[in-house]
């Protein structure tokens, strides 16, 4: 039976943004609606709206109808880790569950989806040690075992290794015949089986459009962007040169090892590093940073051939969850911490223009991630480390964040990336970097496309 969200507005409290739709949208039970929308437009207020999370979560004001009409969905946000809240990871999957009363025979026949997404073995770890893209698949696998009527799924692959994405994409198929979707997701996989867009534009207007219709309109500016010029971002050469390596380093947390790494990057290069969820992406990087030690080995720095003591003063890492690096009231104070003077030309660059006396916490996830990206520009520090840069950005913020990594490549910067991307590694990488059979194995590429 067809169903219609009716017309309606929404501006933030503080802001003027917001969202309206100005006529009658109808959907289909078991239907998979597309929100879709340049990084920024409004989609996961759209999103946190149909759930119902105003007023109590969302501040703003709404006028017209109410557009709560998915109140009863399953809602999964950007930042799976914000929505676990049991210590172990059987706790988690079966709260839901126990919550919905099922009987015991029911709970053990849902443990499927713990095996669907790879977890059979981890119902006594600690959630606190999953990685985002273990978390993610948690999140999801205990909102499918309570068979809900309506998935509202924000970014739900944007953690998870291609051979995951995959699989989920492929139980997402299966489960159109059952479930209804909302999903917000910018990888175009999502083409394959979503059944209608509703498209939020730059204004906030939100209005139906066939998925055609949207591929093709992506497309288009895509191809207006590769025709824009390449030398955008201005990262200052680096006039030394600097070599990074570890020698039988050991990555791991307190006795539990995860891999070895040998490996040497030198100015100018990037390394991509790629592997499952939770083989231990995110630990070498944080023991790069000096925020785990390593099990055994350590790692060198030089410049112009001469061992620096403190490698952690000489990077800048660009962090999974963005709002770890604003630490002031607006966007205009963080940047001025790193010597920014001209605000609004600095900010349009990354497309966020206007927006310096707003504070950082306002912006989407996908505007963060890019501000954030800001920040290795005017550090001039030589190793940069990128968790998934890409997280959250629309096709267009894609290719300028790929041209910002080989701007940082052609100053002189040695770059670490995590990223699930395909296309992002084959573009960027000098070294692939995969974590496999407890070892970090090294290819070195030069076979690069070009932008």
């Amino acid at each position: 039976m067809s169903q219609e969200l009716k017309p309606f507005s929404f501006t933030y409290a503080r802001s003027s943004a917001g969202v309206s739709l100005s006529h009658n949208l109808p959907y289909e039970p078991h239907q998979v609606i597309w929100l879709v929308g340049n990084s920024g437009s409004g989609k996961s207020t759209l999103l946190h709206l149909l759930k119902g999370f105003h007023p109590e979560f969302l501040a703003g004001n709404v006028s017209g109808h109410d557009p709560a009409v998915f109140k009863e969905a399953m809602y999964m946000a950007q930042n799976p880790i914000s929505q676990i809240v049991h210590e172990r990871v059987g706790e988690e999957f079966f709260f839901t569950l126990e919550n919905q009363q099922a009987t015991v025979e029911s709970m053990d026949a849902a443990r499927h989806w713990l095996a669907e997404f790879g977890l059979q073995d981890k119902e006594l770890s600690a959630t606190a040690q999953l990685s985002h893209g273990l978390a993610q698949r948690l999140v999801l696998a205990s909102q499918l075992a309570a068979e809900p009527a309506w998935l509202l799924l924000d970014e739900p692959t944007a953690f998870l290794n291609p051979a995951m994405r995959d699989e989920f994409y492929h139980i997402l198929k299966i489960l159109k015949q059952r479930v209804g979707m909302v999903l917000i997701d910018h990888h175009p996989h999502a083409a394959t089986f979503a059944d209608i867009c509703w498209h939020v534009d730059a204004q906030g207007q939100i209005t139906a459009m066939p998925v055609n219709e949207w591929m093709a309109l992506q497309a288009q500016d895509v191809q207006q962007e590769i025709k824009q010029p390449t030398d955008n971002w201005c990262v200052e050469p680096l006039n030394d040169a600097f070599e990074l390596s570890a020698h039988h380093v050991c990555i791991g947390h307190k006795k539990n090892p995860l891999f070895s790494a040998n490996f040497s990057l030198k100015s100018g290069e990037c390394a991509v590093l790629i592997g499952d969820n939770g083989s231990g992406k995110s630990t070498l990087f944080n023991t790069l940073a000096g925020m785990h030690r390593p099990l055994s080995g350590e790692f060198f720095l030089k410049k112009n051939g001469v061992h620096i003591k403190n490698t952690a003063t000489e990077m800048a890492y660009v962090f999974q969850h963005p709002d770890s690096h604003f630490y002031f009231d607006t966007i205009a104070e963080d940047l001025s911490q790193l010597g920014v003077m001209d605000m609004d030309a600095t900010l349009a660059q990354i497309g966020l223009p206007h927006t310096a006396t707003r504070s950082p916490h306002q912006l989407s996830e996908g505007q963060k991630r890019r501000l954030t990206l800001l920040y290795p520009c005017l550090q001039s520090r030589p190793l940069v480390l990128l968790d998934e840069p890409t997280f959250g950005q629309d096709a267009i913020n894609t290719l300028r964040i790929t041209r910002l990594i080989l701007a940082l490549k052609h100053a002189g910067h040695m770059v670490i990336v995590i990223t699930h991307e395909s296309v992002l590694q084959h573009t960027i990488a000098d070294q692939v970097w995969t974590i496999q059979y407890n070892a970090l194995n090294i290819v070195r590429t030069t076979d690069h496309a070009s932008h």
